[in-house]
């Protein structure tokens, strides 16, 4: 066995000798062949003609029927070209599946594409945690979307009230009590730098002994219009305004104050920081 396999060696090495010239030139023409196959792109895979994901929140919370469902196709770099969208009302309970036809011709290998969504539920905007890139950089066609609730603007206003009633033993404190027939009024007042008004507690007495009626607000003011206020008592009151005197924030107890109502509140608002500007400090 071990001499027919010598033999059969020593017959390639003769034949190897033989054919060295044939096999000298042979690389050369592989070596100009390979230089123009590894100047070629390989062929881009075919791109599906439709997006499709799960919307989930990362907080469960309760979608009210109605809600609006907005999706996007955009090129990252340039979200104002979108390639494909759709808006819906949404009447069930997250994850939501969504499926979004696209026209694959219009999709650059070269550029890069996310899903954008948001979900609108009355003042409630939920808005995506992380983009979500798609179809090109080896991103697939499918998608899961994780949406984090924002803050409403009433509860901004609210964490807002919260802080400056933090901040106000920093402040130049002023007050000031009076009498009004049988109404009792005594209030103090807090003035940060620039000589500016921002928070008052205003106590009130109507009447004598048992049957008085007593009223302790709080009121909030920023660039001398009321901000909010709030009334402290058997039932907690909070109602709070935008810089246009819009009502965002509305808690009474468990339900809210009617327009009337928070119409008074703010006219109360006015009434309050004109009694405290009066004692203001260089204030004629």
């Amino acid at each position: 066995m071990i001499k027919l396999v010598a033999t059969a060696l020593t017959a390639l090495a003769v034949l190897g000798g033989c054919n060295s010239s044939n096999q000298d030139a042979a690389p050369s023409a592989a070596g100009n062949n390979g230089s123009a196959s590894a100047t070629q792109t390989p062929a881009q895979a075919p791109l599906a003609n439709q997006v499709s994901g799960t919307i989930n929140l990362r907080e469960p919370a309760v979608i009210n029927p109605g809600s609006k469902l907005s999706i996007q196709l955009v090129d990252v770099a340039q979200q104002e070209l979108v390639l494909a969208e759709t808006s819906e009302a949404v009447s069930t309970q997250p994850p939501y599946s969504f499926s979004l036809p696209m026209d694959p011709s219009r999709i650059d290998h070269t550029r890069v594409y996310v899903v954008n969504v948001s979900l609108i539920d009355g003042e409630r905007h939920y808005v995506q945690a992380l983009q979500a890139p798609v179809l090109t950089g080896g991103a697939g066609s499918t998608v899961d979307i994780v949406l984090n609730g924002e803050a409403t603007p009433g509860e901004e206003l609210k964490e807002a009230f919260g802080k400056l009633k933090s901040h106000i033993g920093g402040m130049k404190r002023i007050q000031d009590s009076f009498l009004d027939g049988d109404l009792s009024v005594a209030w103090d007042g807090f003035v940060e730098a620039g000589n500016k008004l921002r928070f008052m507690r205003v106590n009130s007495e109507l009447g004598d002994g048992d049957t008085a009626v007593r009223s302790n607000i709080e009121y909030a003011f920023l660039d001398g219009k009321p901000m909010a206020i709030l009334k402290k008592g058997s039932v907690t009151t909070r109602v709070g305004w935008d810089a246009e005197g819009q009502v965002i924030l509305n808690e009474k107890g468990g339900g809210t104050v009617s327009d009337e109502e928070a119409k008074g509140y703010y006219n109360d608002a006015l009434k309050a920081f004109a009694m405290g500007e009066r004692k203001l400090p260089n204030k004629k």
